[in-house]
């Protein structure tokens, strides 16, 4: 196993740990949101594999890049972008939906690796 691949593997991991947290249901749904975003970024990020050294945490072309990498839509993808833009923006309260979405994207990124 190479280090690219090592790396990856470990961010992998680090993102079912989040996905493992995202779906606690006595969280509040903010921090729910934010742990699925997590996971779908460090899924993005071992899906670039050595493309992905020399982002800063977050960083939208990420998101993009492991989008064209997977050959995920813009639809598949967008909401990701959405909720990265929005998300420390204290008048959006989360009541689920970017959650439900945001664990769909996971999901796809997570088996696409």
């Amino acid at each position: 196993m190479t280090d690219s691949d090592k790396k990856s593997q470990g961010r992998r991991t680090i993102a079912d740990a989040f996905m493992k947290d995202a779906q606690r249901e006595a969280t509040p749904w903010r921090s729910r949101a934010d742990f699925a975003f997590e996971a779908v970024y460090l899924y993005a990020l071992a899906a670039l594999g050595d493309l992905a050294d020399g982002y800063e945490h977050p960083d939208a072309r990420v998101l993009t890049a492991a989008a064209e990498e997977l050959e995920l839509t813009a639809d598949q993808i967008g909401p990701a972008l959405e909720y990265l833009e929005h998300r420390y923006d204290p008048a959006k309260p989360d009541n689920g939906s970017a959650y439900r979405v945001l664990i769909s994207i996971a999901k796809i990124l997570g088996a696409e690796g």
